[in-house]
C-alpha cells in the first residue's frame, strides 16, 4: 500500500512539473493583449513590431499591462518616441 501511494505521488509530481504556470504579466499575455489593439496598433506597423521588441523587458511589461487600457496606445507610442 505504501508503495502504491509513494507511486502515485511520484506520478502526481510528475504532471504538475509538465503543467506551465501561466504568468499574467508574461509575453505571450502581453502579445495576446497587444494583438487586440489592432486598431491602435497595426500588425505589422512599425509601433506594433517597436512595441514587441519593448515588451521583451519585464518591467515595461508588467506597466503595459497594468495601466488603463484606454491608454495602452498612448503610453506604446511615447515610448516609441522617446526612444
Amino acid at each position: 500500500m505504501e508503495k502504491l501511494c509513494n507511486a502515485v505521488d511520484n506520478l502526481s509530481q510528475a504532471i504538475s512539473s509538465l503543467i506551465p504556470v501561466m504568468d499574467p504579466y508574461g509575453i505571450s499575455e502581453a502579445v495576446k493583449v497587444l494583438d487586440t489593439m489592432s486598431e491602435e496598433v497595426p500588425e505589422a506597423s512599425p509601433l506594433y513590431f517597436f512595441s514587441l521588441r519593448l515588451l521583451l523587458n519585464k518591467d515595461r511589461r508588467i506597466m503595459f499591462l497594468s495601466i488603463n487600457p484606454k491608454i495602452r496606445a498612448l503610453w506604446l507610442k511615447t515610448e516609441m518616441e522617446d526612444s
